[in-house]
């Protein structure tokens, strides 16, 4: 859910006002939506969308198969200072080490984020599906945020003929996000689907994914955020989005809802035309445009 929202986190502000309130009474600090959390929330479920693209990437490079995907000529999407190491694997378990940076460069830049430390990825070997992956991290970092705990991520293959394409399960349960601000924890799945282009591998541009799944992630104060995208108005990602000189890297049509408490935000992000705008609601109100950004 890779929606980086820049105004979305000024516009929830208003959600600590309420109209019933006398100006007299203070308002208790577990109501109030606040920019921070909001851009706290969204800074980690960046970093989530990272890391599940990384796996995925990572097994087609490795694991395609004739009912998965043929690895062929398919290439690696990790920077050049990303290292892959196959260590631990043994005849029944596959464990690959993939280590950002090096003496010489501190940090890899990846989709517009600074990356450190090492991404550990286990999972028996095997020919049928679903194929289950433990995620784990070791000293890891996102622009110089710590990520930690342990996820599992499963593929399945689903459909047949030309209709077969993947389904992968991202499934967190306290994985946390350490920075300046306090320890955020969260707990929850994420679903990527690849809904066009699995039959046309080495051409990118026509690939699609539509996300969707529910998690919540709780921040230092004990604030409690929750974050649904239905599968019928799933997220939609095109590839050809991200390819553009100027890359816009935002969902194209779909719906975002956010809660806490009793209030909530609704997004949408239009038509399917690569741009960064989309509408937001709150508390069902009349829905105005918000320019996505970093």
């Amino acid at each position: 859910m890779k929606s980086k929202i820049l105004i979305l986190g000024l516009t929830l502000g208003i959600l600590s006002f309420n109209s019933c309130t006398n100006e007299s009474e203070p308002v208790a600090a577990d109501t109030i939506v606040t920019t921070n959390e909001v851009a706290a929330t969204q800074k980690m479920d960046n970093a989530v969308d990272d890391i599940a693209v990384i796996v995925d990437d990572q097994y087609e490079l490795s694991e395609g198969t004739s009912t998965g995907r043929t690895i062929g000529n398919y290439h690696s999407i990790l920077p050049t200072c990303a290292t892959v190491s196959d260590l631990g694997s043994t005849a029944t378990v596959r464990k690959i080490t993939i280590t950002f940076g090096n003496p010489n460069t501190a940090a890899c830049l990846f989709r517009g984020q600074f990356l450190k430390g090492q991404i550990i990825l286990t999972r028996t070997v095997g020919t049928t599906f679903p194929k289950i992956m433990t995620v784990t991290f070791n000293n890891f970092y996102i622009n110089d945020n710590k990520l930690e705990g342990t996820s599992t991520w499963k593929r399945e293959m689903i459909g047949t003929g030309n209709e077969l394409h993947p389904k992968t399960t991202f499934s967190m349960n306290a994985m946390t996000w350490t920075t300046r601000e306090g320890v955020y924890s969260r707990k929850g799945e994420r679903i990527r689907e690849m809904v066009a282009g699995f039959a046309t591998r080495l051409n990118l541009a026509d690939d699609v994914f539509a996300t969707y799944g529910t998690f919540t992630t709780k921040h230092p104060n004990g604030s409690i955020y929750t974050w649904l995208v239905a599968k019928g108005t799933a997220l939609i990602h095109k590839t050809a989005c991200s390819l553009q000189k100027t890359p816009m890297p935002f969902p194209v049509s779909g719906k975002l809802k956010i809660s806490k408490e009793s209030h909530y935000a609704i997004i949408e992000y239009g038509n399917g035309e690569c741009d960064n705008l989309a509408m937001l609601a709150i508390d069902g109100g009349q829905a105005k445009p918000i320019i996505l950004g970093n």
